[in-house]
């Protein structure tokens, strides 16, 4: 049953049915067994994967589309008031069109619409559209903005259930901060299929998980869940291995009792109990069991790559410009920012496929680079078979690597005899990914990698990303997959790219410091300008700037130390273990305390820099 306030992450492995459950709650799909019922008033909306017919028609007007309800009403409404207008009309004949208009005035006024136009825009700006841009045709957008808009009339509609199957796929980091917080404060019930574990901890307050044909029910969040989930493995693993060492005893006095004929009857009995024993199904998924390493070519020059003032522009288009851009032995990279700013163009400048503008750009002594496209599955041969493509990739490998490499990306048993002309486009760019991996090189590149990988597709490849030698540039929105890979960020926005010496969390927590500063600084000037002026607060004196900014430092340093302990408890809590252990609770306790400091000195670290940027 799902009801209101319900925000659901629905999880499980790639083709364990999660798209095809939300289909059957959508009505498109009727079940084999069973049936869906919904309250009478209830509205569904379901995120579907096709772009608008009129590719002519303004991003705005198109998203206008969604008051569809709204806009009959009000003309409705128009034509009565016109009707009124005629002086021959009878009193019955007002009468009823009196309460016509009344009845639809009501419907009006149920809808929850003021100004279709403004509430469009507010959506569209959320989701990473420029207010410029709204006039433009739909035509001007790639299909990853078309499905914005299609997200954004969605979004407007307000459905009492809202059905998303991975939505974030088509947006930036930007707009799925936003898409999250609005998210939260959604009226109605959500049902949400995504991969993005940051995404489904900030919003989901429900985890529906899907394996093996089975569905379990957590009415957790998402980190909660994991920890139930182990806690509820741990116990059906031990379940199972004393019900298995029962059935090899029984098995074995079954042996037994058949070699001699006074006792075969008494054999046969225990057959027939041993039969009806209702069985404790278990299969353990475990992470460690999926070894994928990248091979390493060998060491390079210190500089890996180096681009001097380089622009790019398509005919009056700027992409960027000015950009001096340097990589050296070692770095883990990532490229950020919204989609459409140069992040896969300049990716593309490095690995030569395209050639910049203006500038100079210089790959260095000894690179091997290995490159991941996220388009990269177009150029596959479909008349061969899985297998036969990841041969053709890694001539080197033996049948047991290749299958355990295909395994990782969930190729296993008869599919890697499926042909690439069958593979669903996740499919086919999971297998680009597989082939990617075969062949050794110093410099991975990668171009969106996690978009058709679930949860443990994609820790298995940031496992094996974290542990190769050489150097590493990710173009991804996955904050998940980000936090902690990358020792430097580059940011793209509007035709500049920004280099910031930390990874995406290092580039989200100043950017959180920075909107507190604006804050500051918006707040104080619009006191200024207000004319009823409050009193201001007093200037702090130059020991008491310097006392605070000491504070500033001794709280850093705690949060650094409190950050270091709950990495302790992390690294503990990962293994399966821990939860069986006799302190584990205690230890669970004692993380909780470590959680609530550093919120205490984060808000305390906060609260000292408004008062004084004030």
């Amino acid at each position: 049953m799902i009801t209101n306030k319900d925000i659901i992450g629905l999880i499980g492995k790639n083709g364990a049915g999660k798209s095809t459950l939300l289909k059957i709650i959508a009505g498109d799909i009727i079940p084999d067994n069973g049936n869906i019922s919904y309250p009478k008033i209830a509205r569904l909306g379901f995120l579907k994967q096709f772009l608008p017919t009129d590719t002519e028609i303004s991003i705005i007007d198109e998203t206008c589309k969604a008051f569809e309800r709204f806009n009959a009403v009000s003309e409705k409404i128009v034509v009565i008031e016109k009707q009124l207008e005629d002086k021959t009309l009878s009193e019955v004949e007002i009468g009823r069109l009196l309460e016509q208009l009344d009845t639809n005035h009501q419907v009006r006024i149920s809808l929850d619409v003021s100004n279709p136009v403004a509430e469009a825009t507010k959506i569209l700006k959320g989701l990473g559209f420029a207010e410029a841009q709204l006039q433009h045709p739909i035509s001007t957008l790639s299909g990853g903005w078309q499905m914005r808009v299609e997200l954004a009339k969605l979004l407007l509609q307000k459905p009492e259930l809202l059905l998303l199957d991975e939505p974030t796929n088509h947006l930036d980091i930007e707009s799925i901060i936003w898409f999250e917080s609005y998210v939260k404060k959604y009226e109605g019930a959500v049902v949400i299929i995504s991969h993005d574990e940051d995404f489904l901890s900030n919003t989901c307050n429900r985890i529906i998980e899907i394996h093996e044909g089975k569905i379990g029910d957590y009415r957790l969040p998402y980190r909660k869940f994991l920890v139930e989930k182990a806690q509820r493995t741990e116990i059906l693993r031990s379940q199972y291995q004393n019900q298995q060492k029962v059935i090899k005893e029984k098995e074995r006095t079954i042996t037994r009792f058949k070699a001699k004929a006074t006792k075969t009857k008494m054999a046969q009995s225990m057959e027939k109990q041993l039969e009806k024993m209702e069985k404790v199904e278990f299969e353990e998924f475990d992470i460690t069991d999926m070894k994928l390493n990248f091979p390493f070519s060998g060491r390079c020059g210190q500089i890996v790559y180096k681009g001097k003032d380089l622009r790019k522009s398509y005919d009056e288009k700027l992409v960027f410009k000015d950009v001096n851009i340097q990589f050296e032995r070692g770095d883990k990279i990532a490229f950020i920012g919204q989609n459409g700013q140069g992040k896969s163009t300049l990716t593309k400048i490095i690995q030569e496929l395209i050639e910049p503008s203006d500038g100079d750009s210089e790959i260095g002594y000894n690179v091997v680079r290995s490159y991941y496209d996220q388009d990269q599955s177009e150029t596959m041969d479909e008349k061969l078979t899985v297998y036969e493509t990841a041969s053709k990739a890694g001539y080197t490998k033996t049948t047991s690597e290749l299958r355990s490499i295909l395994g990782a990306f969930l190729f296993s048993g008869e599919e890697v005899e499926k042909k690439v002309s069958v593979l669903s486009g996740g499919e086919k760019s999971r297998l680009a990914l597989a082939c990617m991996v075969m062949n050794p090189s110093n410099f991975i590149i990668l171009d969106e990698p996690t978009n058709h990988l679930d949860i443990y597709s994609k820790r298995v490849l940031k496992n094996a990303l974290e542990k190769f030698e050489g150097n590493l540039l990710v173009v991804s929105h996955d904050r998940d997959f980000l936090k902690g890979l990358t020792s430097k960020t580059f940011e793209f926005k509007d035709g500049e790219v920004i280099e910031h010496l930390g990874d995406l969390e290092y580039v989200l927590a100043k950017r959180k410091s920075d909107d507190l500063r604006d804050y500051a600084n918006t707040k104080s000037t619009s006191i200024e300008q207000t004319i009823q002026v409050e009193k201001v607060a007093p200037k702090l004196s130059f020991e008491e700037r310097k006392k605070l900014n000491r504070r500033i430092t001794y709280i850093e340093r705690d949060i650094e130390k409190i950050e270091a302990k709950m990495e302790t408890y992390k690294t503990l809590m990962a293994d399966p273990g821990f939860y069986t252990s006799d302190d584990s609770q205690q230890k669970l306790t004692e993380f909780g305390k470590l959680e609530s400091e550093l919120k205490a000195k984060t808000d305390e670290w906060e609260g000292i820099i408004e008062q004084l940027e004030n």
